[in-house]
């Protein structure tokens, strides 16, 4: 598995579209993307991350070659926003069976 997170400072005036691109773009998510969320920091409020959770390095790749990941990116920007992306191999998780 691989995790990005991409990062960026969206103003409180514009932080419903980059809500609504977000649920808007979830209608047609890339192969390959296991989960994903949109979560705004509670000690920072401007600070907004997306976090997406892959199959593989390959299938980010797969979907980055293809221009899907830079969908994430637009959603920054359309928000008044430059984001930065960090990406990170998983080595160990747990997972909640209840």
């Amino acid at each position: 598995m691989l995790i990005t997170i991409l990062t960026g400072h969206v103003s409180d005036e514009n932080d419903e579209i980059l809500k609504s691109r977000f649920a808007q773009e979830l209608r047609h998510p890339p192969q390959g993307l296991l989960q994903t969320f949109l979560i705004q920091s509670q000690d920072t409020p401007r600070r907004w991350q997306i976090i997406s959770v892959w199959r593989s390095r390959e299938a980010f790749e797969q979907a980055h070659s293809e221009k899907m990941t830079e969908v994430c990116v637009q959603m920054f920007c359309d928000a008044g926003s430059t984001p930065e992306r960090a990406t990170f191999r998983v080595v160990g998780n747990y997972t909640s069976t209840v």
